[in-house]
């Protein structure tokens, strides 16, 4: 009876350890979890960066997801396979990732793009209140780190922070071509080959080449060094790419 009373725990806990993020859910939680799902599945190293953090939503979302993983990685160390328990111990995804969160936290900054959902000041925040917000479901004691101000303006903080890390997710929710282009200038020098990008306004402006997230994008792909893949899209307008090869 107790050895029964035991297997049934045993499958209960390991069950509970299982990621059960949603990849065919097509909205920005799913996205998210896709891209944790791609870190995790090729072991990437590398931080999450967030540019347009509004109310923390994404960030928030993003460790949970990660948090998930991580139970899956421990759940290894209990594999009845060895070379699974010697892969989880060596991971080196048992090194947390550090989180960056940039936003000018005041709404969005002033453009003449032409978009009424994209109007000066529309999406205000608190930085501080985002802050509360996190750190209440950051339940790991990740280090988030905040960038308040214009990409343009923050760049050589988040540089000097970063510094040589490789950068596995950039979640760039900024909407607008100016702020688009400044988020890639900042990441160029710290992302590699496995790097998901997500744009989550990629097809907005009418999914107009000349306009917007795909206008900056694309300017950004003639001049770098990199090759880069479509992989999956989401939400109403969300498209991510990832690094695959270097020209």
């Amino acid at each position: 009876m107790f050895k029964i009373f035991k297997i049934v725990i045993s499958n209960i806990l390991q069950r509970l350890s299982i990621v059960r993020s949603d990849i065919n859910r097509n909205d920005k939680q799913g996205a998210l979890a896709r891209a944790w799902g791609h870190v995790y599945n090729n072991s990437i190293v590398g931080d999450y960066v967030e540019f347009g953090v509004y109310k923390g939503e994404s960030v928030i979302s993003s460790l949970k997801i990660r948090r998930d993983f991580n139970l899956w990685l421990k759940s290894q160390y209990q594999s009845d396979e060895k070379w699974r328990r010697d892969f989880a111990r060596n991971s080196p995804l048992n090194d947390p990732q550090i989180f960056h969160c940039l936003d000018t936290f005041e709404g969005m900054p002033f453009n003449d793009e032409g978009s009424i959902s994209f109007m000066q000041g529309n999406f205000f925040t608190e930085l501080s209140k985002v802050k509360a917000k996190i750190e209440k479901q950051n339940s790991e004691k990740i280090n988030v780190k905040y960038y308040k101000g214009l990409f343009s303006e923050t760049r050589i903080e988040f540089l000097k922070s970063i510094k040589n890390r490789n950068i596995a997710i950039v979640n760039i929710d900024c909407d607008l071509e100016e702020s688009t282009r400044d988020a890639l200038c900042s990441i160029n020098q710290n992302i590699s080959i496995g790097t998901i990008l997500l744009f989550d306004d990629y097809n907005c402006f009418n999914a107009d080449n000349s306009k917007g997230q795909r206008k900056a994008f694309s300017d950004f792909q003639d001049k770098s060094e990199f090759i880069f893949e479509k992989f999956f899209s989401y939400h109403f307008a969300g498209q991510s790419f990832l690094v695959v090869g270097l020209r």
